[in-house]
């Protein structure tokens, strides 16, 4: 599953083999993941079909959401003491990414990046509208995050599977300024960069980037990469199934390479705990004894040590975040799980 519009278009029949699980499993929803660190994992959250990011303010949880027909989405909000998510006034049903930053939520409506101010605890009382681009030439945004340098990052997503796009900043991660919304390339070449994030020290995100999927039987890999200013990571002309022929050409090397599998791992969230790396897999990684199904790994920043660290999920996964001690994970039930990490 490498792109997002074939992650959606799976959900529907995620969701309906999930609600069949749950009703054998028990009234409560699907059986609970499992944490190699003994922490129990619990639910956080419900109501959100396809969890993409999330942040805090204080003790408020925002949930972006995506959506596909009958399938809505869209920016959602959970308040301390509560699981129940609720759908924030005003806003569209579809969100890919959300981050608080200077007591403003910025929000990744696709083809939208909005700026929230003045939350009262079930509103936001202003909004403007940073970058907005006509849906009929541009792609998308995916998630979002800030840098030291105080500019928002983000990824701009594909058109094609394989070939090149014309349309503005497609299969890049490009830096925005949050006053002015002026928009500058960092790094190119990347096929469909999903999420990011900065490590401490670091002043280039690390971020996933799902791989090729045409011609069938391709033996292109999902990628981690580090996107620092001028990186070209050569798609469409490598797709890294290739190291010697891709190096060859000039690109840079990614950090990580993950598969090629059938199904491809397709690595969405990404967090971290210092310098150790969580990545949420859609479908997860294959064992000698077979297939993990989805699930959260753990890495480090040069890539070089990979370890299962929840697995058991019964949808697959989308959204990795680490805050405050907890691990928070989002699968395509609807549920957001979080664990002592």
């Amino acid at each position: 599953m490498r792109n997002f519009k074939g992650l959606l278009a799976a959900l529907t029949v995620a969701l309906i083999g999930v609600a069949g699980i749950a009703q054998t499993a028990s009234a409560a929803g699907p059986p609970l993941p499992v944490a190699k660190n003994g922490n129990k994992v619990k639910v956080f959250a419900t109501g959100v079909a396809v969890p993409t990011q999330i942040t805090f303010r204080r003790k408020t949880a925002f949930i972006s959401g995506g959506a596909e027909d009958k399938i809505k989405g869209g920016l959602y909000y959970v308040s301390p003491g509560s699981s129940k998510a609720k759908r924030v006034p005003g806003t569209p049903p579809v969100a890919f990414g959300v981050v608080w930053h200077a007591h403003r939520l910025y929000v990744n409506l696709g083809t939208e990046i909005r700026v929230l101010r003045g939350w009262t605890g079930k509103k936001f009382r202003h909004s403007r509208t940073l970058v907005s681009f006509n849906p009929k030439n541009f792609n998308y945004f995916t998630g979002l995050e800030f840098g030291p340098n105080g500019k928002l990052y983000t990824g701009v997503g594909l058109q094609f599977d394989h070939k090149a796009s014309k349309r503005p900043y497609s299969n890049s991660v490009v830096a925005i300024n949050p006053r002015s919304g002026k928009i500058r390339t960092v790094s190119t070449g990347l096929r469909q960069p999903w999420m990011l994030t900065f490590l401490k020290g670091m002043s280039s995100p690390l971020v996933t980037v799902l791989g090729q999927d045409q011609p069938k039987n391709t033996q292109a890999p999902d990628l981690i990469v580090k996107a620092t200013p001028g990186a070209d990571f050569g798609f469409p002309s490598c797709n890294w199934s290739n190291f010697k022929s891709c190096r060859k050409m000039g690109f840079k090397d990614p950090v990580l390479t993950l598969g090629p599998a059938d199904p491809s791992p397709s690595p969405m969230g990404i967090t971290h705990k210092g310098g150790k790396l969580f990545v949420a897999l859609f479908n997860g990684m294959t064992a000698k004894t077979g297939p993990v199904g989805p699930e959260v790994i753990t890495t480090n920043v040069k890539g070089s040590v990979i370890r299962d660290f929840v697995t058991g999920f019964v949808a697959p996964l989308v959204l990795a975040h680490y805050q405050g001690g907890y691990l928070y994970m989002g699968d395509l039930t609807g549920q957001v799980y979080r664990v002592k990490a």
